[in-house]
């Protein structure tokens, strides 16, 4: 859009700057959050919004020196200088406004317009994102649809999303969520459903309503002009999503068709919102001038790299993320992460990826440190940030202390890289028996970090605990905490769902190689999971189970490589239910206990064939 038609848009008390030189101007990107900037800076409007925590003025110089041209203010910011510095033809264009908020809304609602296809809107109180996802897997074949990008659903999310819709949109889908009174009657303009879809309305968020009757007539505000409202009274989703379809002219056979595909599918649910928790709780534990790095790599242990990111990014709580190699940080930087990302195990062949791509490397050897150097060197770099591994017990990879002369000597006669952290590994913070080693290492890496920041002769980042140690041992916090796994827990649900169901007489064998021969007649369900989703073959023959309807139900025979057998009997199970394969009802610490071995292996193991869905409930 270009930026005359946004100032019609948001009418501005003020235009301050060149507005000559960028009427043409095309705005690609609307931008809240200085830390989410893009590559096409020009090409972004910033609104700079005050809450009562921060002022997003103070970050427009630094935008102003990474590009941006643009910005929506209540107050023009002192920066002179800047301008100085760009020259008199590129100072930014200011629209100075009453409420930036209320602008950044205006323009939404303006882009809604422009639009003529169908909308959906969803609110409610739970089930949203779920509906959401589902009607986009449902209707996909048939439209190119702009959907709400995770829990956009509030004030901010709502017009960042509507910003979304463009000239290929043949169906929005939008969410719509409210905490208090009054903040339906600014969403509905911005959406202007014409199917609107309400989900369960329950107490949730519900403390600034004077009651449910209330919340109710409050969220019912967004449909109004609405064409049609789709409620189901069993709140049950794919009902909802049913009705929907109805609602876009599809036929019951087609529905029906396209819920059986849907719901044969195998989902793994990852909770944001409970990962955004679980960092919230970590960061409870630390001191305010403690940094936390989030692990994400091996696919963000299962859960999905870029997701996971974009939501530990949005929280505001990370300061680093972590991955393996240099393929995952260069995926995290094409997604738009701009968060520092530390590479583990930086590949000889890879370091020229992680230069281009702004990563931040881990040495732990002479090798990787020469190779990391003369790429930087030949690039004419100087103080890339480099993270120094110390081996402190694990033995696995690092400099011993006396390394240490000979690695402050090389990094004393080169420019090319700085020691942004040195860091090491706890073998055994979580297990108490072997506390006494765990202090061991702690008293190790404080002797060599010692040594280090004075060879070097300044002070670098120090951190050694991972999730447990985080949890065990406050003393050794020092500047930095990594949390790994730690993220997830409770924040996953592995489920798929039943197949088939037949009865199985008595003496019969289920499966290859007739492992399970029954000794009484059962009713034998088919799921779609086996060992190349990570369902373990080791569950076989009753070595593991699935919760349905609420009830636990056996593996019966081997587990192949596409499909597994469950025995259902008692539980009134039908083809379509879901079978929870972990979840809250079955954790997955009680799966990796069976296996004897650690949730890390349960969840990395979920195969790129099961479809991710994030909810924000």
């Amino acid at each position: 859009m270009l930026i005359q038609d946004i100032i019609q848009a948001i009418c501005p008390l003020q235009v301050v700057g060149h507005s000559d030189d960028l009427q043409n101007l095309d705005i690609r990107h609307l931008l809240t959050d200085s830390r989410q900037l893009g590559s096409e800076a020009e090409a972004t409007l910033f609104f700079a919004l005050k809450t009562d925590k921060n002022d997003g003025a103070k970050y427009i110089p630094q935008l102003i020196e990474r590009g941006v041209k643009t910005f929506v203010v209540e107050k023009i910011p002192a920066i002179p200088e800047i301008q100085v510095s760009h020259g008199e033809q590129s100072r930014p264009l200011f629209m100075v406004v009453e409420d930036s908020l209320a602008a950044l809304q205006r323009l939404a609602a303006y882009k809604r317009s422009l639009y003529k296809g169908p909308v959906i809107g969803i609110t409610g109180s739970n089930g949203k994102t779920v509906v959401k996802e589902w009607l986009y897997q449902l209707l996909k074949e048939d439209y190119r649809i702009t959907r709400s990008p995770r829990s956009y659903n509030s004030q901010i999310g709502v017009p960042l999303s509507v910003w979304q819709l463009n000239e290929q949109t043949e169906l929005a889908i939008l969410e719509a969520g409210i905490s208090q009174m009054g903040e339906m009657a600014r969403l509905q303009p911005m959406i202007q459903p014409t199917i609107g879809v309400i989900t369960y309305i329950g107490t949730e968020h519900g403390e600034n309503f004077p009651s449910l009757a209330t919340k109710r007539a409050e969220k019912m505000l967004l449909f109004a002009g609405c064409d049609t409202i789709v409620e189901d009274p069993t709140h049950q989703n794919i009902r909802t999503c049913a009705g929907v379809m109805r609602a876009l002219g599809y036929d019951e056979d087609t529905i029906a068709k396209r819920i059986l595909q849907q719901t044969h599918e195998t989902i793994l649910e990852v909770n944001l919102r409970k990962m955004v928790e679980n960092v919230r709780y970590y960061r409870s534990l630390l001191r305010d001038e403690t940094m936390l790095t989030c692990m994400v790599k091996a696919f963000g242990y299962g859960a999905g790299s870029v997701d996971v990111s974009r939501a530990l990014q949005d929280c505001g709580m990370v300061d680093y993320l972590a991955v393996a190699v240099a393929d995952e940080g260069v995926e995290l930087r094409k997604a738009g992460i701009t968060l520092p990302i530390i590479i583990m195990d930086p590949e000889v062949a890879a370091m020229d990826l992680i230069l281009e791509n702004n990563l931040q490397p881990n040495i732990y050897s002479f090798a990787v440190l020469e190779n990391i150097i003369r790429a930087a060197e030949a690039k004419g770099l100087e103080d890339l940030p480099v993270h120094i591994k110390i081996d402190s017990g694990m033995h696995r990879l690092g400099f011993y202390q006396e390394d240490l002369g000979a690695l402050i000597a090389r990094l004393q006669d080169q420019k090319a890289v700085r020691v942004a952290s040195v860091f090491s590994h706890f073998a055994g913070s979580d297990e108490a028996g072997l506390d006494d080693f765990t202090h061991e290492q702690a008293h190790y890496f404080a002797a060599c970090t010692e040594q280090l920041e004075a060879g070097l002769g300044y002070t670098v980042i120090k951190h050694i605990c991972n999730t447990a140690g985080t949890e065990r041992f406050a003393e050794y916090h020092y500047d930095m905490c990594r949390v790994g796994i730690g993220l997830l827990r409770g924040a996953c649900t592995l489920k798929t769902t039943i197949l088939s169901i037949k009865t199985v007489k008595k003496g019969e064998s289920i499966g290859y190689g007739r492992r399970t021969i029954l000794n009484e007649d059962r009713q034998i369900a088919v799921i779609p999971i086996g060992y190349a989703d990570g369902f373990d073959r080791r569950f076989s023959n009753y070595g593991g189970e699935v919760v349905v309807r609420g009830k636990r139900c056996p593996v019966v025979g081997n587990v192949c490589m596409d499909q597994a057998m469950v025995d259902v009997t008692g539980a009134d199970a039908q083809v379509g239910d879901f079978a929870v394969v972990f979840g809250e009802q079955l954790p997955v610490e009680e799966l990796a206990n069976k296996l004897n071995t650690i949730t890390y292996e349960i969840l990395s193991s979920i195969s790129r064939r099961v479809q991710r869905v994030y909810l924000y409930e």
